[in-house]
């Protein structure tokens, strides 16, 4: 009796934290920090309490206590990490022009420009968003060379730690600093069959549990440390709002949020009217961050867009860095007026 007790006040109980944490990571994880602490643990890390209790209550017998735990695991996974049902493949306008795009974090440049290569060729992909392309030492060479061997006659574009690569015409390039702290996003117009598409390339540090060398300089504690991560958060969105405003038609802002699919940065994002390629065009749980082949970590890896079609959205199985290749093929209305979009040519900025 004593035990099926234990196990009753446990089952509840996970139901009632389980509920909590979906609920403040849903609602307040841009601005309470410590529900913003919740949204960088996997909530994954609960899972074998639930499955636990389940055993020990299919030991005792008491089927109703196995399916309420097992019911309770499958809810929050699906709630809180992001599952996404498949869907009928939408068909592309015979006049709408094709765009496949890839976006990866290289991982201080670890991922291979051959292999990415590869991916490429095989994915059929037109441009490619690379973050951390800076080697170790924050130097930009040798693997932005080898990049440029690996894809030859693609424009290389780049700011920092941002690369972006195409093999389709490239308009003009710009850096669009965020208004209060030292980050940027690098904006990129490029010409597809007439039509200009602006493909935004960013990446939002993550919020650091642990204080890195700045935040021991600085003394900044744990409210502290997830309040600056979340300042430059608001940053990102006012950045992104301001180029909203500036530019019409078609948009890709594609990179590493750091952020997994539920509030905070993808709310904001939400709010400015922009769509999440992957619950479009994606299934299953799209794993980008330490992908395992049954289990992985976090989907943090993302392409928005706004004006454009998504025909479908995949993460890749290679394993290219601590990150999996994220591919999304789209489709680009056809121009109804070929002096409309960015419309300023002028030479390609190719990062020399």
């Amino acid at each position: 009796m004593r035990s099926m007790l234990a196990i009753r006040f446990w089952s509840l109980l996970f139901v009632v934290v389980a509920a909590l944490w979906w609920w403040a990571t849903r609602t307040h994880a841009g601005s309470w920090w410590w529900a913003a602490v919740l949204n960088v643990i996997p909530p994954q890390i609960l899972l074998p309490l639930p499955l636990w209790l389940a055993w020990r209550a299919m030991k005792a017998k008491k089927r109703g206590w196995v399916l309420l735990n097992l019911a309770a695991a499958a809810l929050f996974t699906v709630s809180t990490v992001g599952f996404v049902l498949p869907k009928a493949a939408k068909p592309q306008m015979q006049s709408d022009v094709p765009l496949t795009l890839m976006t990866l974090n290289a991982n201080y440049a670890s991922a291979s420009p051959a292999h990415l290569a590869e991916i490429a060729l095989r994915e059929g992909v037109q441009v490619l968003t690379l973050q951390e392309g800076l080697n170790k030492s924050f130097s930009a060479e040798p693997y932005q060379s080898e990049l440029r061997a690996a894809f030859p006659n693609w424009t290389l574009v780049r700011h920092d730690e941002l690369l972006t690569l195409s093999r389709l015409p490239v308009l003009k390039s710009q850096v669009v600093k965020f208004p209060n702290t030292p980050h940027a996003v690098l904006v990129t117009w490029l010409r597809d069959e007439g039509q200009t598409v602006m493909v935004v390339n960013t990446h939002l540090p993550t919020l650091s549990l642990m204080p890195n060398s700045s935040d021991k300089v600085l003394g900044r504690d744990l409210p502290e440390r997830i309040g600056h991560g979340l300042s430059i958060r608001r940053d990102f969105q006012q950045t992104v709002a301001g180029l909203l405003r500036q530019n019409a038609g078609p948009l890709v802002l594609a990179g590493d949020l750091n952020t997994p699919a539920r509030g905070g940065v993808v709310n904001q994002l939400r709010f400015l009217k922009l769509r999440d390629a992957f619950a479009e065009g994606g299934s299953g749980f799209g794993f980008t961050h330490y992908a395992l082949p049954l289990m992985g970590h976090s989907r943090i890896d993302y392409v928005w867009v706004r004006d454009l079609q998504v025909v479908r959205a995949t993460v890749q199985r290679d394993l290219l860095s601590d990150h999996r290749a994220y591919v999304v093929r789209l489709s680009v209305p056809a121009p109804v007026d070929e002096t409309s979009g960015a419309g300023e040519s002028g030479k390609p900025d190719d990062g020399k």
